[in-house]
């Protein structure tokens, strides 16, 4: 049978896998209420004004529109849609 120690050890490494995953999706959210890039999701689909496009972590997604030609007088993001396990969690437009 399983000993107590093993249990503890698996739910302990699933506390700390579930905690790192949390950190990572609150860090991206919190950029982005900010109006700045995500650090951890990466882009898989982009425009060719060098960062609007999507934006994909371990199971949240970003919706990223921004001003990021050199020219642009407001650079950064403008708007965003954030969703966890495709449920829109929060969304914000810069004025």
């Amino acid at each position: 049978m399983y000993s107590i120690k093993i249990v503890k050890k698996v739910f302990l490494a699933f506390i700390f896998v579930f905690l790192i995953w949390f950190a990572a999706a609150a860090t991206d959210l919190l950029r982005l209420n900010s109006f700045e890039m995500p650090i951890f999701a990466r882009p898989t689909v982009t425009a060719d004004d060098g960062g609007s496009g999507t934006y994909k972590g371990l199971g949240w997604r970003i919706e990223l529109e921004g001003n990021f030609m050199p020219e642009d007088e407001y650079p950064g993001v403008t708007k965003y849609e954030y969703y966890l396990f495709d449920d829109l969690i929060h969304a914000g437009i810069r004025d």
